[in-house]
């Protein structure tokens, strides 16, 4: 009879060849083809149980095959929160139970058809943010060039060469300014009062706008020879920010600051103040009040009064709620900024404002426009949150919104739209909502997809930010990874990354890495944009075990786009199972394209994993037909690819237990000894960083070998399937 060590080499001199000849078995081969063909198709635990094939199949991959019939302790092990650590999965001394539990996602809720996910909707959001942000800092630009070059602007013809002011002048006017034809803009604005007029009739409203703001003689120069003088073409400058919403700026209010000091300089009374529309809206705006609402007599009256006067306005108003207390308070100290008398005037030797008085209205005006400017984003957000509970189908983004208010008026407006845009740096009055339409429905992952097609990020980013399908129904989230293997994914990365009893800082650190993984994840749309995220890409290598692996340019993406199914595919050849567990832990298609999450319950690795350990199962129980010694062996190289991460492995498992024992010469006894005692004697004979490295383990499994003959008499007699078969050392409740 041969010795176990020899037995043993037979089967694992040509692993793959073993394990191929075992999978082509008739039997076999029927089996996990059924399996394969219809274990996508359960959507519940009864579902599965109540498929014999199915279920029997699965319990014999993971050793529990003489359990198939305790249907009620294995529900429960099914059904257990893995991440309670008092589940029953979790509690069962036998790691194959867990191991089981772990293979399925029942736990796991699946994705389900929205509009938008939260964290979706939150990147728009900060990107609509972030849009106002950037929108500010561009026109700050453009205005910065109006003020600028606007004192050369000196006739009809410096002001068509100006291309930043004659496209901004335009573009107030609601003309695009690629399309305009200058000759036209010309002849218009150097027209007569009469042919303006006629222009206008026609439809040429624009005309009307810009000869508010420039004026140009027939001849073509400009009035008073030159077009903006300092305070005009701030002027231009305010009205084309708030063309843009964008009033309430930073950079908008700055240019308010200055107009308003310029405006100080010269005022020499009280209505010059009121009918100037912009230099009120500063002095009112600086003490909480707003210029559309509050009475301009009534401000007169204010500020042409003493406020200490016991029958004046101020002291007649009425203070009886907080709100009407802060208006008074508001209006008090309106009054004490001011200088004019009784008749609204500046006193002789006097100014409007003092400079003190000036720097108080300035940054009171600055604090608030800030606050108002918050506000107004904020209302907007919370408008677009109201509005995206009503969408249910793509057409629901692209149509005007209609409104009936309670007494029935009919309103229609395009904030949704407008908002989403905006969000993404694309212009609302421009874009085609056909075309926005099919980028909606497009798939962003496909680089064949219209979408991507169009070479613009933009539109990449708006499709990908809703879920809609082809038909513009909704649908679920295209996601690099499935919710399954997220949850995966930071499991084994905080396994790797803590230790057995990690700090509280380092389960805040791992915790930490973990949300910003998920966040990241999101806007992974391609294969590329994994390659370009380090934070991404470096937390799922360190959780497969490849933490620092490198990639030569283009092997990341035959590794994620090879079919794991397929032998002969790139990531298989290469022969590295940690690399095929990353593989398959994306969602990745053979076009580099992004599967939608249909669900399911088992992630592709978890799939592989059972068909795997089905085959080295009939693989195990055929060598332990002949020789158990061998069956034991095969058993903890299979384990030992997972990893041993402490002792209470080794205890946990009878089997492992045994070949464990076998090798360190321990007696059988030994394993009725107090946990805590057996664990003490494992530390003191056996090194556990040894058992990381694959050449030890196949040392500690030749060791094995050759004990086990030396106990066995070189025979087959050992209770190895009964160790196995989870029946031995203490059995299946043994350590609870």
């Amino acid at each position: 009879m041969l010795s176990t060590f020899l037995n043993y080499q037979l089967y694992t001199r040509d692993m793959t060849r073993t394990l191929d000849r075992i999978a082509s078995n008739p039997v076999a081969k029927r089996e996990a083809d059924y399996y394969r063909e219809n274990i996508g198709k359960v959507t519940s635990v009864d579902e599965f149980m109540d498929d014999y094939r199915l279920y029997s199949y699965a319990m014999k991959a993971y050793g529990l095959g003489d359990q198939i019939d305790s249907r009620g302790l294995v529900k429960k092990v099914l059904e257990s929160d893995l991440n309670d650590p008092k589940s029953l999965a979790n509690k069962l001394a036998d790691e194959r139970y867990r191991d089981f539990a772990k293979a399925f996602t029942f736990s796991v809720k699946a994705s389900e058809p929205v509009v938008q996910t939260t964290p979706q909707t939150d990147a728009l959001v900060e990107a609509y943010s972030e849009h106002r942000v950037r929108q500010a800092a561009a026109l700050s630009s453009k205005a910065a060039t109006v003020i600028k070059t606007a004192g050369d602007i000196r006739n009809i013809d410096d002001f068509l060469a100006n291309e930043t002011v004659y496209s901004m002048a335009l573009e107030l006017g609601g003309i695009d300014p690629e399309y305009a034809s200058k000759d036209f803009v010309r002849q218009a604005l150097t027209m007569d009062e009469a042919g303006k007029t006629e222009l206008i009739k026609k439809g040429e409203t624009w005309i009307f706008i810009l000869d508010h703001l420039f004026t140009f003689e027939t001849d073509g120069t400009a009035s008073g020879g030159q077009l903006l003088d300092e305070k005009k073409a701030n002027n231009f400058v305010a009205a084309y920010f708030e063309s843009k919403g964008l009033e309430k700026s930073p950079t908008a209010a700055s240019y308010d600051v200055k107009y308003y000091e310029m405006f100080m300089k010269e005022a020499t009374n009280v209505d010059e103040l009121l009918w100037d529309r912009r230099a009120l809206n500063v002095a009112l705006t600086s003490v909480g009040l707003e210029a559309g609402i509050q009475s301009e007599s009534f401000v007169r009256s204010i500020l042409t009064s003493d406020p200490e006067d016991p029958d004046g306005p101020l002291a007649s108003m009425a203070e009886e709620t907080d709100a009407e207390k802060a208006i008074k308070e508001s209006y008090r100290e309106l009054a004490k900024r001011y200088n004019f008398d009784a008749d609204g005037n500046v006193p002789a030797g006097e100014k409007a404002q003092t400079e003190t008085q000036v720097s108080a209205t300035t940054a009171g005006f600055l604090s608030r426009v800030g606050s108002d400017s918050a506000s107004d984003e904020k209302l907007e957000t919370n408008l677009f949150k109201l509005r995206l509970n009503g969408i249910e189908r793509a057409n629901d983004l692209i149509r005007v919104q209609t409104t009936v208010s309670e007494n029935g008026n009919v309103s229609m407006n395009d904030r949704l739209f407008n908002y989403v845009m905006n969000a993404f740096d694309l212009d609302p009055a421009k874009e085609s909502r056909t075309k926005i339409y099919r980028v909606l429905t497009s798939d962003p992952t496909d680089p064949k997809s219209f979408v991507r097609q169009l070479k613009d990020e933009r539109y990449v980013k708006l499709a990908a930010a809703f879920n809609f399908d082809e038909k513009g129904e909704i649908t679920t989230q295209r996601m690099a990874q499935t919710k399954a293997s997220q949850a995966e994914t930071i499991e084994l990365y905080s396994k790797a990354m803590l230790g057995e009893e990690p700090s509280e800082a380092e389960r805040k650190k791992v915790s930490k890495a973990g949300a910003d993984y998920t966040i990241q994840l999101a806007s992974i749309l391609s294969i590329e944009d994994l390659e370009k995220n380090k934070t991404v890409l470096n937390y799922a290598l360190a959780a497969y075990g490849l933490e620092g692996k490198t990639f030569k340019k283009g092997e990341l993406a035959q590794i994620l786009t090879s079919d794991l199914t397929d032998p002969e595919s790139y990531v298989n050849k290469l022969d590295d199972k940690k690399l095929a567990k990353f593989a398959g832990a994306f969602a990745f298609e053979s076009d580099g394209s992004i599967a939608r999450d249909a669900g399911g319950i088992q992630t592709t690795n978890d799939f592989l994993d059972t068909q795997d350990n089905y085959i080295r199962q009939l693989l195990e129980e055929e060598a332990g037909a002949e020789n158990e010694g061998v069956r034991l062996a095969l058993y903890f190289e299979r384990r030992s690819e997972e990893g041993f991460k402490s002792f209470y492995d080794f205890l946990a498992e009878p089997a492992l237990l045994k070949v464990v024992q076998t090798t360190l010469g321990l007696p059988a006894e030994t394993g009725q000894a107090d946990v805590e005692i057996q664990k003490r004697t494992l530390e003191k004979r056996m090194n556990l960083d040894d058992l990381q490295d694959p050449k030890q383990i196949q040392k500690f499994i030749q060791r094995f070998l050759v004990m086990y003959d030396l106990e066995n008499g070189g025979g087959a007699s050992s209770p190895a399937a009964t160790l196995l078969s989870g029946d031995g050392g203490g059995g299946l409740l043994g350590m609870l």
